[in-house]
């Protein structure tokens, strides 16, 4: 993303513009911010220098700056100056281990994006489910956000036919929870989640958004529906710098 001065609406942060000023330099750093290349706790340059940068006085450029704060991405020391804000989320693996109520809990929402999906033999997912590994299985590939920085990849796996419907469903309620209720599993529990700790891909650190040399964690987990039956397996790569995966007491009350 390339942004310059002479690309840039009138210096008013009032001008009646498709994209104001200040929105345009805030979509700029926004966007370096969950590239990576302003990295967490990391000071941003003066406001002398930013200005500079863009082209635009500083009434404009703080503009910018404190939507940024207002939307999570940075925080504000005064007498110190701008820096990007930390993201270490508290991650509980419980019982009724839920992403929505895990960031509810920080004070964040996470954006689920699906990715891609297909239908497959079970192969490594069939002793999870409890199926035969030529029994077929529904995929899905998602990735969770919050406040425009990657955090999770995650790759699910639900048995058909009982749970077939469930890509349209997703998509329908964007949560995992609420698909399945849909489609006939109105609670279902953690029966296991096994961690573990590794390098990502070339592939998971570009969706990641992350280096290659920095660790992920790796969650391996079963759901069961209130019959103890699998209803979800799956394997959750977590951002080791954005995630702190804690064990809360009922999840030892498998």
């Amino acid at each position: 993303m390339t942004l310059n001065a002479s690309s840039l609406p009138a210096d008013s942060p009032d001008t009646p513009t498709a994209v104001r000023r200040w929105e345009a330099i805030a979509a700029e750093l926004r966007h370096d911010i969950v590239q990576g290349r302003l990295t967490p706790g990391e000071k941003l340059p003066n406001e002398a220098t930013l200005a500079a940068r863009f082209g635009v006085n500083r009434h404009t450029l703080r503009q910018a700056v404190q939507a940024l704060a207002q939307e999570g991405f940075v925080r504000v020391a005064h007498g110190s100056g701008t820096y990007v804000r930390e993201l270490v989320l508290d991650y509980a693996l419980q019982r009724r281990t839920r992403l929505s109520q895990n960031l509810a809990a920080a004070g964040e929402t996470a954006d689920r994006e699906l990715m891609a999906h297909e239908v497959v033999r079970a192969g490594e997912w069939a002793r999870d489910l409890g199926v035969a590994a030529t029994a077929k299985v529904q995929l899905l590939y998602t990735r969770a956000t919050v406040r425009g920085r990657p955090i999770n990849l995650a790759t699910s796996a639900y048995p058909l036919p009982r749970l077939d419907g469930m890509v349209e469903a997703l998509a329908k309620h964007r949560s995992v929870t609420a698909a399945l209720h849909a489609l006939g599993v109105p609670d279902y529990t953690r029966k296991r989640s096994v961690v573990s700790c590794r390098l990502p891909t070339v592939e998971e650190a570009d969706a990641l958004a992350r280096p290659v040399t920095q660790p992920v964690l790796v969650v391996r987990y079963v759901n069961v529906d209130g019959q103890g039956m699998p209803v979800e397996a799956g394997r959750t790569l977590f951002a080791a710098d954005a995630v702190q995966l804690t064990v809360e007491p009922d999840a030892l009350e498998t």
